[in-house]
C-alpha cells in the first residue's frame, strides 16, 4: 500500500465507484485512491496504514469516523440535517471536478497537511514556443504542440504567459483564479505544489493547463527570482513529462526560461521581410548578452496558410493542419 492514501467511505457503492473511476483518471497528486463502504473497513484499513485524506458520506457517518487515523477529514454533505460537527463540509452532490477542486485547494490551505515532493523520477522536460514578433498564432502552435506530446502519451503542462488570450471566449468557459495565484500560493508553499496544481488545473485533449492571467499586470509583478524558482520548482518537482511554456517578455524571467528549455520554438513569417529583421534583432540582442545557449537549442519554423481558419478550434487543435505542422517541427510521426 501506498503511504499517501486519498480514500472515500459511503453506503452508496455507486457513487463509489464513479468517484473512484474518476480519481484513477486525474491522479490528483500520485494519491494512492481506496474506498469503503462502511466506517468499520475504513477503520481497520487506517490502523495498518494512516489516511492522507477521508471523505466520509454523511448517511454513513458514525461515531467511530473520530478513531480513524486520517490527516484531514472531510464530510460528504447531502441534507446536512445529521446534525455533524468538528469537519470540514463539501458538497457531495455537485461535479466531480468541482468536489476534488475544493477539496485540495482546502487541503493545499492546511498548514496542518503534508506536503509532497517529486522524489526519484526523471527531469520534467521544458519546451517553450515564443515569436519575437508576436505573430499572432503563438498560443495555437503552442497548445497543439502540448496537445501533440499528450497524444504520445506524455503527461503535458501548458502554460499560458501572453498578455491576453481570448481562452475565457474561445474555450466558452470562466476561470475564478489564475496561473499568478498558483505562482504565489507556491512560492510560500513549495512543497504542496502538486496540490495546488491539481486544484486549479483544466484540462484541454489531455493536456492539463492553469487558466492564463486575467491581468496581465500580475504577471509583471512577478520577479525574476520567483520566476527562477518557479521554473525550477516545475521542472525538479512536479509530476509532468513535459512543461510548454506559451512565452511572451511580460516574464521577468522571461531569459532564464529559455535558457532552462530543453527546446525553443520560434514562430516566424519568412515571407516577410520585417519578420525577418525582427527575428534577426532577436537573435543579436541574445548574442550581445552572450546567451548563444539560447540560440543553439532555437528551432525557426512556420504555420500552414490561413492557419487563422482553425483557431477557434483549441480543444481539438492537433486534429487541423497546424497540428501536422507542430507535429513536424517536433519530429513526431503522423
Amino acid at each position: 500500500m501506498g503511504t499517501r492514501q486519498f480514500v472515500i467511505c459511503d453506503r452508496d457503492t455507486d457513487y463509489l465507484k464513479m468517484l473512484q473511476a474518476y480519481l484513477q483518471k486525474r491522479n490528483p497528486a500520485d494519491f494512492e485512491i481506496a474506498t469503503f463502504d462502511t466506517v468499520d473497513k475504513a477503520l481497520r484499513a487506517s490502523e495498518e496504514n494512516a489516511f492522507e485524506i477521508l471523505l466520509v458520506g454523511e448517511k454513513v457517518y458514525d461515531k467511530d469516523v473520530t478513531k480513524i487515523h486520517a490527516a484531514k477529514v472531510y464530510i460528504l454533505q447531502e441534507d446536512g440535517l445529521s446534525g455533524i460537527t468538528g469537519y470540514s463540509m463539501v458538497a457531495k452532490y455537485q461535479s466531480m471536478e468541482s468536489l476534488i477542486t475544493q477539496i485540495l485547494d482546502a487541503y493545499a490551505l492546511d498548514n496542518n497537511c503534508s506536503g509532497t515532493r517529486r522524489c526519484g523520477k526523471n527531469r520534467t522536460s521544458l519546451i517553450s514556443c515564443y515569436s519575437p514578433q508576436r505573430h499572432g498564432g503563438q498560443s495555437v502552435a503552442a497548445l497543439a504542440m502540448a496537445q501533440a506530446l499528450a497524444d504520445m502519451g506524455h503527461k503535458v503542462l501548458y502554460l499560458n504567459l501572453m498578455p491576453f488570450t481570448g481562452f475565457e471566449e474561445i474555450l466558452r468557459t470562466g476561470y475564478e483564479a489564475d496561473v499568478t495565484d498558483f505562482m504565489y500560493f507556491v512560492l510560500n508553499h513549495s512543497d504542496k505544489l502538486l496540490y495546488k496544481l491539481d486544484s486549479l488545473k483544466r484540462c484541454m485533449h489531455g493536456v492539463d493547463y492553469l487558466p492564463p492571467a486575467l491581468d496581465f499586470s500580475d504577471l509583471l509583478q512577478v520577479s525574476e527570482e520567483d520566476w527562477v524558482r518557479i521554473t525550477d520548482l516545475l521542472i525538479y518537482n512536479s509530476d509532468y513529462t513535459h512543461v510548454v511554456m506559451d512565452l511572451s517578455e511580460t516574464c521577468q524571467g522571461f531569459y532564464h526560461i529559455l535558457e532552462k528549455s530543453d527546446r525553443i520554438y520560434a514562430l516566424t513569417d519568412r515571407s516577410c521581410a520585417y519578420s525577418g529583421a525582427i527575428m534577426r534583432h532577436f537573435k543579436n540582442v541574445l548574442e550581445t548578452k552572450e546567451r548563444t545557449a539560447i540560440l543553439e537549442r532555437l528551432s525557426e519554423f512556420e504555420l500552414p496558410q490561413q492557419w487563422q481558419e482553425h483557431g477557434s478550434r483549441l480543444e481539438n487543435i492537433v486534429a487541423t493542419p497546424v497540428g501536422a505542422c507542430v507535429k513536424g517541427v517536433l519530429g513526431i510521426g503522423g
